[in-house]
């Protein structure tokens, strides 16, 4: 399923102006050199154009298929539109109900049950990510995920009451930037990246 995506994801953005792309995506491109710089995950990532290639020089082994679809993806939808300074679910997503359940699944719970009881580790791993804590939950940060698309993490421990609960939102802004299907698989990312951290 990945490869398809990705296939498709480097079609369409070899057919992007880059310096159109570059400009709305709040990237660099190296017109010499022919290609972007970008920050993903608070790491310099550089992808070559037209061909999509992605290099992540910080990073020891390459990115994922679906990782660098995303990014591919992010370059080619961008719009250009500002951050709203809205927060907003995933279920008010376009068409995010849809998806709502394996989100919830895959990028969500998991974030409760990893740091229910170590809320401090998240906010540790998180700014090792660029985040920045925002007044939200118990534990509330802002991981700047690609340039114009922050996504919240937010995390309410557990009392004598209630188990611990997670959610993850995003700058009402975000379907300019990627289409809803792709937030839900960089949500799942970014909990399976926060995961990967702990051990």
């Amino acid at each position: 399923m990945f490869s398809e995506t990705y296939r498709e994801a480097r079609e369409q953005f070899a057919q992007g102006n880059p310096k159109t792309m570059a400009e709305l995506s709040c990237a660099e491109y190296d017109l010499e050199k022919k290609e972007f710089r970008l920050i993903y995950f608070n790491k310099l990532c550089r992808i070559s154009y037209p061909e999509g290639i992605i290099d992540c020089p910080q990073d020891i082994t390459p990115l994922p298929l679906e990782e660098q679809a995303l990014i591919l993806q992010y370059l080619t939808q961008a719009t250009g539109v500002e951050l709203s300074g809205k927060w907003i679910s995933y279920a008010e997503l376009p068409y995010g109900m849809l998806h709502y359940r394996p989100f919830q699944t895959e990028a969500v719970v998991p974030l409760a049950e990893t740091f229910g009881g170590q809320p401090g580790r998240l906010l540790q791993l998180s700014r090792a990510l660029g985040g920045q804590e925002i007044g939200i939950g118990d534990v509330g940060i802002v991981i700047p995920v690609l340039p114009r698309l922050p996504v919240a993490v937010i995390l309410w421990t557990a009392d004598e009451e209630f188990p611990a609960k997670a959610n993850m939102v995003f700058d009402s802004s975000a379907p300019a930037y990627l289409s809803t299907a792709s937030l839900y698989v960089l949500g799942a990312v970014l909990t399976r990246r926060l995961k990967k951290m702990v051990r």
